[in-house]
Order: C-alpha cells, then sequence, then structure tokens
C-alpha cells in the first residue's frame, strides 16, 4: 500500500516537473537592445517596432490576443507626470483610474510604478519608470478573465523586465 502511495507521488512529482518545464518553454527574453529593455514574451511572439513622435520608440507583439507594449523615450529622464501624460495619450485611461500595485527602484529601473487599470472586458497591467538611458512604459493589454485566470503568468512577465 505504502509502494503505490509513493509510486503516485513520484508520478505526480515527475508530472509536475514536466508541466513546469512545458511552461517555461511557452516563454522566451527577448531584447529590445536599441530601447534598453528585456523581457519574456510568449513563443513565436513577433515583436515589431515604430516611432510614435516625441522621442517615444516602440515594441508591440501580439499572441493568442493578449497585447504586449514595450515604449521606450531614450535621454532626459521625465517625471512621473510626464509619462503618466504620455500613457494617457497611449493606453487611454487616465492615471487617475489606475491601481498602484507597486513601486520602488529595482531590476534597472532608478523609479518605477506598477499598474492595472481596466476598462470595460479590457485590463491593462504593466509599469512606468526610468532607469540609466531613459523612460519607459510597458504594460500588456487582455481580458480581466483571462487575467484573474493567468494571473502568475502575467506577473511573471512582469518581473522579467530588465532595464539596462
Amino acid at each position: 500500500m505504502q509502494s503505490k502511495s509513493l509510486a503516485s507521488r513520484f508520478i505526480a512529482g515527475a508530472l509536475l516537473c514536466a508541466v513546469a518545464q512545458f511552461a517555461a518553454a511557452d516563454w522566451k527574453y527577448y531584447e529590445a537592445k536599441n530601447y534598453g529593455f528585456s523581457m519574456l514574451v510568449p513563443e513565436g511572439t513577433k515583436m515589431t517596432s515604430r516611432e510614435l513622435g516625441g522621442g517615444w520608440g516602440q515594441l508591440w507583439g501580439n499572441s493568442e490576443g493578449v497585447k504586449l507594449y514595450g515604449m521606450a523615450k531614450l535621454g532626459a529622464k521625465e517625471s512621473d507626470a510626464d509619462i503618466e501624460k504620455f500613457a494617457l495619450k497611449t493606453i487611454g485611461i487616465s492615471a487617475r483610474e489606475w491601481k498602484m500595485i507597486d513601486s520602488g527602484s529595482a531590476r534597472g529601473f532608478e523609479r518605477y510604478k506598477t499598474f492595472e487599470a481596466v476598462r470595460g472586458p479590457k485590463l491593462y497591467f504593466g509599469g512606468y519608470g526610468v532607469g540609466k538611458k531613459g523612460n519607459y512604459l510597458l504594460y500588456l493589454e487582455t481580458t480581466v478573465d483571462d487575467y484573474n485566470a493567468h494571473k502568475a503568468d502575467y506577473n511573471k512577465w512582469y518581473e522579467s523586465i530588465r532595464l539596462d
């Protein structure tokens, strides 16, 4: 009886390891060398770049309905208020409507703020801040239901963001 229980635990542990390895294989590091940041993106995501004006450049990609955005304005460091104004133009939701999750300095950010914002069925999750090369706005767009179902994966994505 104990050997059957031990075998079940071994199989469950092996399956758990296999699932963890499979989940890890679904993501890859994407380095935006020209913009000075890196982050995990789902395997197979094609990132596209374009200039947005005002010195801001954008990388974006779409994977199974989840949209990833990485924006940078290299050079002089801007105030949080200036980055928030840019974010309002980009996302369409004012900073007053954002739920602040975290703030501080880490992973190459001299200062950062992490936020969630909801508009209808869409949820925006990410952060903005400054690093030694400039200013950054990095976020993703998904549905509220998808975010709630995969919150650990979205946190993993956010924690993967690094500035040069």
